[in-house]
């Protein structure tokens, strides 16, 4: 009788160990797959942002070569702010022309160039980054 419990015994304890280890067989496949595809993904991502670099240095190299460099005084004084227009999104309830103009260069660039990080940008442009200040500016004075 005590050799009939200690097979049964020993038949129970195989039959828990088989299951652990076809259990923790395929969580060992399933983590080496999302380990691959999450190494994939990362490299990609390198990928692009390498390349993203090599066009943000081509773009330096060609803002700052000679024949651009006499043209900044002709045309970037146009562009600066004036003290009195510092708050002026502020008091304007809409998103800006210039800001969706802004966007609108993002987004095409983003998709001519193929890149994530410009159409993203695009998107965070578009919406109103100062949504959140404008509110706690209207909280602090109501």
């Amino acid at each position: 009788a005590k050799k009939l419990q200690a097979k049964a015994d020993a038949e129970g304890d195989l039959s828990d160990t088989t299951t652990t280890k076809a259990a923790d067989e395929k969580y060992l496949s399933d983590l080496t797959a999302t380990c691959q595809q999450k190494a994939s993904a990362f490299e990609s991502r390198q990928q692009l942002r390498a390349e993203e670099i090599e066009a943000i240095e081509k773009a330096v190299e060609i803002l700052s070569s000679d024949a651009v460099k006499g043209n900044s005084e002709k045309y970037l004084p146009a562009f600066a702010q004036k003290k009195a227009a510092a708050l002026a999104q502020l008091r304007a309830g809409r998103n800006g022309e210039p800001q969706q103009r802004v966007a609108e260069f993002l987004r095409e660039r983003g998709e001519s160039l193929n890149s994530r990080v410009l159409s993203a940008l695009a998107v965070r442009v578009a919406d109103d980054p100062f949504s959140k200040v404008k509110k706690m500016i209207k909280d602090l004075i109501v």
